[in-house]
């Protein structure tokens, strides 16, 4: 949160917040029977991500009748928070029911200087090699926790001061749930980046398992910062 804005300044009720003015970044889309988008807001000097859903739910085995996806997502937010892992901030979250349809919001603060890995300018081998380090890290770690990300691209693993001290963050984590068969839940997500990054080559990803199975095992040692 930037820090000319203080909490008074911040919109306090479910109203104000689905109604506080901003650009889409991610128009609704329609989907499970309903809709989602995401909103960037500014308040103050700060920027906020306001995700907006209406009737658009998933069930889980401790929610047959299903909840809301950003429900989950938040809680999957704070999940992530315990471990020491960078997730955003959350400042706002509630449902309601309105009109006979079930509304729901999220809002979290903006990772600023935040890159996407899609979206990384090109990297030295050392930078690509050091980013290889912390992410593998970081997605062992959420791994060893018994975590499945289920949707781990590239555009929803961040970073920021590659030139410095690289951090590493993970967003869109709505899909994220505890792993019944955590091998497959590993194969999967650990397939599904490989298929889609860009930024490593066959050593530099060699890295990358080699930091993940330390995480996996406890033994994690990287210089730079996931939390």
């Amino acid at each position: 949160m930037s820090d000319t804005t203080t909490p008074e300044q911040l919109p306090g009720s479910f109203d104000a917040w689905w109604s506080a003015p901003g650009d889409w970044v991610e128009e609704p889309n329609q989907a499970r029977s309903g809709w989602s988008g995401v909103m960037r807001v500014t308040v103050g000097n700060a920027l906020y991500y306001v995700k907006k859903q209406q009737n658009y739910r998933c069930r889980t085995w401790k929610h047959p009748f299903g909840i809301p996806t950003v429900s989950r997502e938040f809680q999957n937010i704070l999940a992530l928070s315990l471990l020491g892992l960078r997730v955003p901030v959350p400042v706002f979250h509630g449902a309601r029911e309105h009109d006979g349809n079930t509304e729901a919001l999220l809002v979290t603060e903006s990772l600023d200087d935040f890159v996407d890995f899609d979206h990384l300018p090109p990297l030295s081998p050392a930078q690509a090699a050091q980013l290889a380090e912390l992410a593998g890290n970081a997605v062992g770690r959420l791994h060893r926790a018994g975590f499945r990300h289920g949707c781990l691209y590239g555009k929803h693993l961040m970073a920021r001061h590659i030139d410095s001290a690289p951090e590493i963050a993970f967003i869109d984590l709505e899909k994220l749930r505890f792993a019944l068969f955590k091998g497959r839940a590993i194969r999967h997500d650990l397939e599904q980046l490989q298929r889609r990054q860009h930024i490593w080559d066959s050593t530099q990803w060699l890295i990358f398992l080699a930091a993940h199975e330390r995480a996996l095992r406890g033994r994690s040692a990287t210089a730079g910062k996931v939390y």
